[in-house]
């Protein structure tokens, strides 16, 4: 429980290392051009430029010879030449990109006509940033592994079905829920200290960055060893055999991590969107996973509310089934 995390997190960020930490950013193109002096374009031109500018290419002008030879030696990124009615484009497979905006661009002026420069918007969108390999594992292995955590729970309840502590308590006026808080106290407790010596562990060794909004990350992490261990007592409670809950523990918390990016990151998932939507480990992923990138996550306030119901639902019906005696042998 303490050093498997930290060994997945090490051959998971390292094999994924190339599909993350790649925050492009446009770069700026210069394209050559030269016109005719009957061409369809000379009309919008000057907007052409205008528009150009804003998309990042720059248009400048060059004789043919010397834009092609520019563009051979990697001094221009295209070179365009206009005729009379057709335009003829010199590219490179380097930047097949700058085509692209420069099509769309003389799309639109040519489907407008003589388009305006104020009718031609463009507008930069700022987008998640995507964290590196080993930050994004680093935070939702924990998480994950936390989730798994029913097998340390598992100790605590052997350990008080040993000494036949439900047996004694009976004798007393202890009440359910005192019997119920008995098992849940320590249960976290537990969870906290193994996935806090993981945490450790991991950031010395591997550099783990979980970003300036640590004290929330933290509390997030406190709320989700609450609702694992109510979650986990709950499933005892419900099958009274240790290997029962443990296996459909595992089957249930698979299935939420495999959905919500526990193995394959939730940025670039093929998965159903909907599946990850029921999915608590995918709130939680997405919190601290943005926490740690840009300091705040929209996906903050679902994730506690999600964790809260797993708190409250799980202890009311393992309150329940031990007060009628669903319970007795857990």
């Amino acid at each position: 429980m303490i050093l498997m995390p930290v060994f997945l997190i090490t051959l998971l960020s390292s094999t994924f290392d190339g599909m993350l930490n790649v925050n492009y950013s446009l770069k700026e193109y210069d394209v050559g051009y030269t016109v005719s002096e009957d061409s369809y374009i000379l009309p919008m031109l000057e907007t052409m430029k205008t528009v150009g500018a804003k998309s990042k290419l720059k248009l400048i002008p060059y004789a043919k010879e010397v834009g092609l030879e520019k563009l051979n030696d990697q001094s221009l990124d295209l070179y365009i030449e206009f005729g009379t009615r057709e335009y003829v484009i010199y590219q490179t497979e380097e930047t097949k990109a700058a085509t692209m905006i420069l099509k769309s661009i003389m799309s639109s002026c040519i489907q407008r006509g003589s388009i305006q420069e104020a009718a031609y918007h463009v507008e930069d969108i700022t987008a998640n940033p995507i964290p590196e390999s080993k930050n994004y594992y680093g935070i939702v292995e924990i998480v994950y592994f936390m989730w798994c955590g029913i097998l340390s729970i598992s100790a605590v309840i052997n350990s008080e079905r040993k000494g036949q502590i439900r047996s004694r308590m009976k004798m007393s006026p202890t009440s359910a829920f005192s019997l119920y808080l008995g098992k849940f106290i320590p249960c976290v407790i537990v969870l906290c200290i193994q996935m806090g010596l993981a945490m450790i562990i991991s950031f010395f060794s591997l550099g783990i960055d979980w970003g300036e909004k640590l004290i929330l990350s933290l509390g997030i992490l406190f709320l989700q060893a609450m609702a694992v261990s109510a979650f986990s007592i709950m499933l005892y409670h419900v099958f009274q055999n240790t290997a029962a809950a443990i296996v459909s523990c595992f089957v249930i918390v698979f299935g939420w991590g495999l959905f919500g990016g526990s193995f394959q990151t939730y940025m670039f998932t093929t998965t159903s969107d909907k599946m990850a939507a029921v999915s608590p480990i995918y709130y939680l992923n997405r919190t601290l996973v943005e926490y740690s990138t840009k300091g705040s996550s929209e996906y903050a306030l679902p994730c506690v509310l999600i964790l809260i119901a797993l708190i409250v639902i799980g202890s009311t019906i393992s309150v329940l089934l031990c007060k009628f005696g669903k319970g007795e042998r857990v």
